[in-house]
C-alpha cells in the first residue's frame, strides 16, 4: 500500500483510506450501475447510478466493520490496533503486536468473517422486508450476497487470510509450536495463491473472461502477502531472549547544540554510518537527532536551523529499562510509532535503540539462523 488518508476514528482507531481504493469503488460502482441492477431491474438510468453508489459505500462500510471486529476482540485481548485501512484489495487492521496465545488468534481471525455472516443475515433480512421497495431490496439483497463471499473467501485455509490465522492457531493450540505453525498455514498460502494465479488463467484462456484477471492478481497479491508476514514473524521470533542491554547502540557521534543542519550534514552525517546523533551542551547530553529528522527539515533552511532545535529533547525520549525484552520494545515502537528509543539505569542514559538498528540487529540473527 502506498499513501493514504486519514478519515477520523471509530472507536479510537484511525481510519485510512489508501488511494488505490479510488480505483476498486469506481469499478464496483460501475460494475453495479451499468451490469449488475440493469440485469435484474428496469429503472431509470439516474436510480441504477444512486442504488449503485449507495451500494457500494455500504459494502466497503460492511468491510469496515469486518476489520473492526477483528481490532476491538484484539482489543479486549490486550493488543491494541493502529489503524484500518481500506485499499484496493479490501481492508487490513494494524495491529500492534502478535497474539500471544493460540486462542487469542483464534478469536480474533474468527471475528471478522463471524461479522460479515452476522451482516449477510443482516441485510438478507432486510431485503425480505422490503419486497415493496425494489430500491432497498435489490441494494440488501445484493449486500446480504457479497458479505456472504466475503466471510467464505476469508476463512479460505490461506496465511495470512483470517482462515490461515484460523488454521495457524489451530495447529499452534495442538503442537505448541509457534514457529511450525507459522510455516505450515503460511505453505498453506502459498498453495491458495499458486490456485488462485492457475484458476485465472484457466478462466482467462479458455473461458475469454476477464474476471480471470482479478483471480491472478488476488493470487500475486495473497504470495506477496504471505510471504512479507512470514518474513516479520521470523524477525520478531529472533529477537526473543535479547534484552535491550544485548541490542542498545553505546556509542553515539556527537554533535554541539548550536551546529547547524547545514555542518553537520557536511560534516559528520556524510562520516559515519550512525543513523542516531546525541546533542550535546557541554559535556551534557540534551537530546537526541535522527536521520529522519534532519530529512524534515527543508534543504533551503538547513543554514537556519541547529541541531539543537531539530532534535528531541531527552526528557521527550521514550525510556526503557536494560532488562527490557528487546522484542516487546519492538512492538512498542511500532505500537506507538517510535523511531528511537533511551536505555536507561538509574536515571542515567547509558545507551540508544534506533529502530532501524533492532530490525537490522534481527535479520542478522535470521540470517545465521540464531
Amino acid at each position: 500500500m502506498g499513501k493514504s488518508i486519514q478519515l477520523g476514528k471509530i472507536f479510537g482507531i484511525p481510519f485510512r483510506l489508501d488511494y488505490s481504493w479510488f480505483l476498486i469503488f469506481i469499478f464496483i460502482t460501475v460494475l453495479l450501475s451499468l451490469s449488475v441492477f440493469p440485469s435484474g431491474y428496469d429503472w431509470s438510468t439516474g436510480y441504477y447510478w444512486l442504488v449503485g453508489i449507495a451500494t457500494s459505500l455500504l459494502f466497503f462500510a460492511s468491510v469496515v466493520a469486518h476489520e473492526l471486529a477483528h481490532s476491538l476482540v484484539g482489543r479486549r485481548e490486550g493488543i491494541p490496533a493502529k489503524s484500518i485501512t481500506l485499499f484496493f484489495f479490501g481492508g487490513i487492521a494494524h495491529i500492534g503486536k502478535e497474539a500471544s496465545r493460540p486462542t487469542t488468534e483464534l478469536r480474533m481471525a474468527a471475528a471478522g468473517p463471524l461479522c460479515s455472516i452476522a451482516l449477510a443475515g443482516i441485510f438478507y433480512g432486510i431485503s425480505l422486508l422490503s419486497s415493496g421497495n425494489e430500491y432497498v431490496a435489490a441494494l440488501t439483497g445484493w449486500l446480504a450476497f457479497i458479505n456472504g463471499i466475503l466471510a467464505i473467501f476469508n476463512m479460505i485455509p490461506g496465511f495470512p487470510l483470517d482462515g490461515g490465522r484460523v488454521l495457524r492457531s489451530i495447529i499452534w493450540l495442538v503442537t505448541g509450536n509457534y514457529m511450525r505453525a507459522t510455516r505450515i498455514a503460511t505453505m498453506s498460502g502459498y498453495g491458495v495463491s499458486y490456485l488462485l494465479i492457475l484458476g485465472g488463467i484457466i478462466i482467462l484462456i479458455l473461458m475469454g473472461w476477464l474476471d480471470g484477471l482479478w483471480f491472478i492478481f488476488l493470487g500475486f497479491f495473497l504470495y506477496s502477502a504471505a510471504r512479507m508476514t512470514y518474513r516479520q514473524t521470523t524477525l520478531r521470533e529472533s529477537l526473543k531472549g535479547f534484552t535491550a542491554q544485548d541490542v542498545m547502540t553505546r556509542d553515539f557521534p556527537r554533535v554541539p547544540r548550536h551546529l547547524t543542519i547545514m555542518e553537520l550534514v557536511n560534516g559528520t552525517l556524510l562520516t559515519t554510518s550512525s543513523q542516531c546523533f546525541l546533542v550535546t551542551d557541554g559535556e551534557r547530553v540534551v537530546g537526541s537527532l535522527t536521520m529522519q529528522q534532519v530529512k524534515e527539515v527543508h534543504r533551503e533552511y538547513w543554514d537556519l536551523t541547529t541541531t539543537g532545535q531539530a532534535m528531541t529533547p531527552v526528557e521527550n525520549l521514550k525510556m526503557v529499562q536494560p532488562s527490557d525484552e528487546a522484542l516487546s520494545i519492538l512492538e512498542r515502537m511500532d505500537e506507538e510509532n517510535l523511531e528511537l528509543v533511551a536505555v536507561v539505569r538509574e536515571g542515567r542514559l547509558i545507551g540508544m535503540i534506533p529502530r532501524d538498528d533492532l530490525i537490522r540487529f534481527s535479520q542478522r540473527l535470521r540470517e545465521l539462523k540464531m
